[in-house]
């Protein structure tokens, strides 16, 4: 998990408040002892007086934080790249590590585009002060420079952001540098909401693609009233709730859906949704049997599927190989089996060309009987046993279950619908 890190959080809230007004911040206290004299009954009271012991923010002279002031977009911007500074100025070591692991790819990207253009979380020494901020979420291919939502233009930067576009920054924040999330429960969440205005995004770019993820993640919540807002601009206070969760994820207030009467499975606190009840027990029972007949070897468990390998190693290897891009030189499975994560009803199966071990031969045979039964179990697997050593392609059936056979890279690959 990512951890807060003070000092850079604290540097773009104390430069968004320079920007804001154009004087120095101070840190004069309230009369009822509180940080600010007008905080005491604002909703974000307690994160703003967290976040001011912390040192995270300050104030304006008066001895005000202005919570409900509106923020602009560069603001935001500079707030969300400060946030994952090491106050260094250089990107936190703890997200590079973990960025590492989830998507390894992009870290040269991000390390390189810095390096190039000087990026030291600072404003820019002269001219437009964010420059260097927006600059930087295209040099590290964040965005590109024609974003239907914001390309790259400083005049579009200096505007008052809106709800709908601080969902849009951070679900494509999160899209990028974190896990994924299941597509069919995200779309769920996104028709299931409660929000009474959630269809309500602006419909002339992409600004709403990111609505139901920003909620999975819980970076933003919606109002008491039902209401989501996305034509609201964002308050100070609402930036700072933002911000801190976006760079600590324990801070996040996850929206989860009423799921009774649905299909799904949760697995390290990932929500894996089914489209029918077939496929729902196929994914439970090849669980199950997984954990009964695999007994050498290394088995991994996902959200629509199983894998068996040689060992964790291979299984590590090829987790980090293929994240990064390297897909030819990944070790590969013995036996991997998986539900299709869409409405379509399907099996999959992957076979090893080169397989060095056998230890998923007892699972395989007991796969083969819940697909087509005990009776036919033994023809599908001599069948498919031909079809790899011809190396052939084919389509067949066998107890009404259709199923096409390929060659796959390094896997023979099997799919059965139902």
């Amino acid at each position: 998990m990512l951890k807060k890190t003070i000092v850079c959080i604290a540097a773009a809230l104390i430069a968004a408040t320079i920007w804001t007004t154009g004087t120095e911040s101070s840190n004069l206290a309230s009369a009822e002892g509180l940080p600010f004299s007008d905080i005491e009954k604002h909703w974000a009271r307690e994160h703003i007086i967290s976040a001011a012991e912390s040192g995270l923010i300050e104030g304006f002279p008066d001895g005000t934080f202005q919570p409900d002031a509106v923020v602009t977009a560069d603001q935001f911007v500079a707030m969300m790249l400060r946030a994952f500074s090491d106050g260094k100025g250089a990107f936190a070591q703890d997200f590079i590590n973990e960025l590492m692991y989830i998507q390894p790819s992009y870290v040269p990207t991000i390390l390189s585009a810095a390096r190039k253009t000087g990026f030291t979380f600072e404003k820019a020494p002269s001219g437009y002060w964010a420059k260097t901020y927006v600059d930087m979420l295209y040099d590290m291919e964040f965005l590109t420079e024609a974003n239907g939502v914001y390309p790259k233009n400083y005049n579009r930067y200096k505007q008052l952001m809106k709800r709908e576009e601080a969902t849009y920054l951070l679900g494509a924040w999160i899209e990028r540098f974190e896990e994924g999330y299941d597509i069919m429960y995200e779309s769920f969440v996104l028709q299931n909401s409660g929000y009474k205005d959630f269809n309500s995004f602006s419909q002339s770019t992409s600004v709403g693609n990111y609505r139901g993820l920003t909620l999975i993640s819980g970076l933003i919540t919606g109002y008491p009233n039902k209401y989501f807002y996305p034509h609201r601009y964002v308050t100070r206070a609402e930036a700072l709730t933002m911000v801190i969760r976006l760079r600590d994820k324990s801070k996040r207030v996850v929206y989860k859906p009423d799921l009774n009467g649905q299909y799904y499975v949760e697995l390290n606190g990932q929500i894996t949704l089914f489209s029918d009840k077939a496929k729902y027990e196929y994914y439970t029972t090849f669980v199950k049997l997984a954990n009964q007949f695999v007994k050498k070897g290394y088995v991994t468990i996902t959200g629509s599927g199983i894998g068996i390998w040689e060992s964790k190693d291979d299984a590590d290897k090829t987790d980090f190989m293929t994240r990064m891009g390297d897909y030819a030189s990944a070790p590969t499975s013995e036996f991997t089996i998986a539900v299709s994560n869409d409405l379509t009803r399907r099996v999959g199966m992957l076979f090893s060309a080169d397989p060095k071990s056998d230890h998923s031969k007892e699972y395989q045979e007991q796969i083969f009987e819940v697909l087509v039964g005990i009776s036919d179990a033994r023809e599908l697997q001599t069948k498919i046993s031909t079809l790899i050593k011809m190396r052939k392609s084919s389509e067949f059936t066998i107890n009404s279950k259709k199923f096409v056979f390929m060659l796959n890279g390094n896997y023979f690959q099997l799919e059965m619908s139902y």
